[in-house]
């Protein structure tokens, strides 16, 4: 085993998954390698690390200094994996190619023959992206602000089969935006979109809604890790584990949002859910108090329901662009179609269906107001509708928390 530490060498790592993605596939003693353009050659000469995967923006910046290139990396024009060989010598090699071909087949659709827009095709993983699909008998068209195909040129490319999102376009913190309107192609077979983080970009959740297939940056990031185990130590990991590992992470860095009528125990089921998972709880409620100086009762009565839920669209914005924290939301959430997407992109949502005789308009002006039956009949459906999992409430928080975690499979 090696002495000192694999790792991921990049500009801005805070939220990177590959530390997780190698300890869970190998056990790694894995780390992040933050360093300034400045700083790279002396990293590189030095002798703190066994083996480093290379990312953004570093990836064409690192070949000077490699003593040899491994044939997909020559191909491509880029690194993402360099190998210390056991005369010292480093190697630099590319797993991507692996990762996205990996990605590609999940979708389970034959390409060959078809035609894909390849958003961001020039750059590197755009380079990537392009190779192979060409390889798999499709045919790759660059497009990008300045490439011989631009945004503005696509409307005589409606008929594509597949589209190809190779920018940072609806990566976190900006999401959920998207790059371009589906609308327009009325022959997609599927999207993909190798950002990892949100789970499901803008493109994507418009992908879904309108039926077509998607997959998502995650499974290309642990395939390629697969990959990168095998040349740093000789393991083979097999495919099987390489989709367990990317389940296993999905539900680890994905948000559980828990919606349902006011009253239902969102926020003490969501307290018992954190801790029993080892999580931040944010309660959406008191995240509003924060952001405005009001509790959710006083900017109602002050400013109004309608002031009132805009506030809250933008204090969700922030939240459900996060990873891996219980939220609970206020109970409607649901009235404005938005928060949908804005909860959908990085959660799991849950709804916790309570019996109404149980629950209580005490200090709730909407429910006070309309009467909980009467709000029952307008968000009930919309719950419902939202939700990925609806869960009856237990006698107890702490019950109706452990049978949200056994539905989800989490192990706790």
């Amino acid at each position: 085993m090696a002495t000192r530490p694999y790792g991921v060498l990049g500009r801005t790592l805070k939220h990177s998954y590959t530390p997780a993605i190698y300890r869970d596939l190998a056990d790694m003693d894995y780390v992040r390698f933050e360093r300034e353009p400045e700083q790279l050659e002396e990293f590189l000469r030095g002798d703190e690390w066994e083996g480093v995967n290379v990312t953004i923006p570093y990836k064409r910046a690192v070949m000077p200094y490699l003593d040899e290139l491994a044939e997909a990396a020559e191909r491509l024009g880029n690194v993402n994996t360099i190998v210390r060989l056991a005369d010292g010598r480093l190697r630099g090699d590319n797993t991507d190619y692996f990762g996205f071909k990996f990605l590609v087949e999940s979708l389970g659709i034959d390409v060959a023959g078809t035609t894909a827009l390849v958003l961001g095709g020039s750059g590197g993983a755009g380079t990537t992206a392009r190779t192979v699909l060409s390889d798999m008998g499709v045919r790759a068209i660059t497009v990008g602000r300045s490439a011989e195909v631009t945004y503005d040129d696509l409307d005589a490319y409606r008929d594509v089969e597949l589209i190809v999102n190779c920018t940072p376009v609806g990566m976190y913190p900006n999401c959920p935006a998207s790059p371009l309107d589906l609308e327009r192609f009325g022959n997609l077979s599927a999207v993909i979109d190798i950002v990892y983080n949100p789970a499901r970009t803008g493109i994507m959740m418009q992908a879904e809604r309108l039926g077509i297939a998607t997959a998502g940056g995650l499974l290309m990031l642990v395939a390629q890790a697969a990959q990168a185990v095998e040349r740093y130590t000789g393991a083979h990991i097999d495919d099987a584990r390489i989709v367990e590992v990317t389940e296993r992470l999905s539900a680890s860095t994905q948000n559980i949002a828990l919606i349902g009528m006011p009253g239902s125990g969102k926020t003490r089921v969501g307290q018992n859910l954190a801790r029993m998972l080892g999580r931040e709880h944010v309660d959406a409620d008191a995240a509003f108090a924060e952001r405005t100086g009001r509790s959710c009762a006083e900017f109602i009565t002050t400013s109004g329901e309608q002031a009132f839920r805009q506030e809250e669209t933008a204090c969700l914005r922030e939240l459900g662009a996060r990873s891996g924290l219980v939220i609970s939301c206020g109970g409607g959430v649901v009235t404005r179609p938005e928060n949908y997407e804005l909860l959908h992109e990085n959660s799991r949502i849950i709804m916790l269906d309570r019996p109404l005789g149980e629950l209580s308009s005490a200090g709730r002006p909407i429910s006070a107001r309309d009467g909980v039956q009467k709000l029952a009949d307008q968000r009930m459906g919309l719950y419902r509708a939202w939700a990925d999992l609806i869960v009856k409430s237990r006698d107890c928080a702490e019950r109706t928390a452990e049978a949200v975690i056994d539905e989800l499979g989490l192990a706790h």
